[in-house]
């Protein structure tokens, strides 16, 4: 005898099929994929795509600015470097034997993301390329050297101010401690005379402090190692300013250094620790637009490109 399922018992076999048969069934194919999410850029991702012993070429990201770079020895004295910031272009260039070096930006502005990016891009290079060079103590390729020089330079440019083309001879090197030059207390009077006779942020006060202004240019002019040095600097507020600072490796973020922080390459100078100290005072070129240190940073250029570290 054939048993009848009662009805409640049969609407709860159909709905456990059922279940099974969606379990086991494939998913429906959509029509169209989702579009692929945007990556951001690795931060300090150093990417060489080329290298050999007269070439360089390759990437730096730092969040969203990226840094292209070709550098290439031209003869076994000469070489130029091609950075692209932010997709704005800088070039330098440099004949040892003729001690010759250029370098622009053919009008180009850097912004501080783009210095912060540069700056990182350097310190990238260091552990690349001069670190590895110092452990068995040989000298790194002249393309490699100027394109760190080059990224040391411009992370340290005023934001905002133009950057074209600038020929840097090199200059005469010289070592010693420098003396409080004669003309200090003259130039410092110059501001003193003015407080009283000029009302302050008047164009007759900004006149009389710009005419006493001073070309501190002193070519490459190496300070001693861990020791106080006199230090000047001028600014938009005040004539030239001559202060004890105490500069060299020992010293706090490496002062008088050419290049952010305790860099490998670079020397030592007057005229960096000059524009180490403005920037400390004024803001500097780590200050966005603001240009007091703006005449200390081009007389440092040459230091930039054609010093060499003399401290170890």
């Amino acid at each position: 005898m054939r048993h009848r399922t009662s009805s409640p018992l049969r609407l709860f076999k159909i709905l456990v099929v059922g279940a099974a048969l969606v379990l086991v069934a494939p998913s429906a194919t959509p029509a169209a994929s989702a579009a692929p999410v945007a990556q951001p850029l690795a931060s300090n991702d150093l990417h060489v795509t080329a290298s050999s012993a007269s070439h360089d070429a390759g990437t730096f990201a730092r969040s969203a600015t990226v840094v292209e770079f070709a550098a290439t020895a031209r003869s076994a004295v000469s070489t130029q470097v091609t950075l692209s910031v932010g997709g704005k272009t800088f070039t330098a260039s440099k004949d040892h034997a003729k001690g010759t070096a250029r370098w622009s930006g053919r009008g180009a502005a850097l912004e501080p993301a783009d210095k912060l990016a540069l700056d990182a891009f350097a310190n990238s290079l260091e552990s690349e390329w001069v670190e590895p060079a110092s452990a068995t103590k040989a000298p790194i390729p002249l393309h490699r050297d100027l394109t760190i020089r080059l990224a040391l330079l411009l992370a340290e440019a005023p934001p905002g101010t133009m950057i074209g083309t600038q020929d840097v001879p090199r200059p005469a090197e010289r070592f010693g401690d420098r003396k409080l030059p004669d003309s200090a207390v003259a130039v410092e009077s110059c501001l003193k005379e003015a407080t009283f006779a000029t009302v302050p942020d008047s164009m007759e006060r900004k006149d009389v402090v710009a005419a006493c202004q001073e070309d501190n240019e002193d070519g490459i002019w190496y300070t001693r190692c861990n020791a106080n040095e006199w230090v000047l600097h001028d600014a938009g507020d005040h004539c030239m300013m001559s202060e004890v600072v105490y500069v060299g490796p020992a010293s706090y973020d490496c002062m008088g250094k050419c290049g952010g922080g305790c860099f490998i390459i670079t020397g030592y100078t007057y005229d960096c620790a000059d524009h180490d100290r403005c920037g400390r005072v004024h803001g500097g070129s780590t200050n966005p637009w603001d240009s007091n240190c703006g005449d200390e940073y081009w007389e440092a250029d040459d230091d930039f490109l054609w010093s060499t570290n003399q401290c170890g």
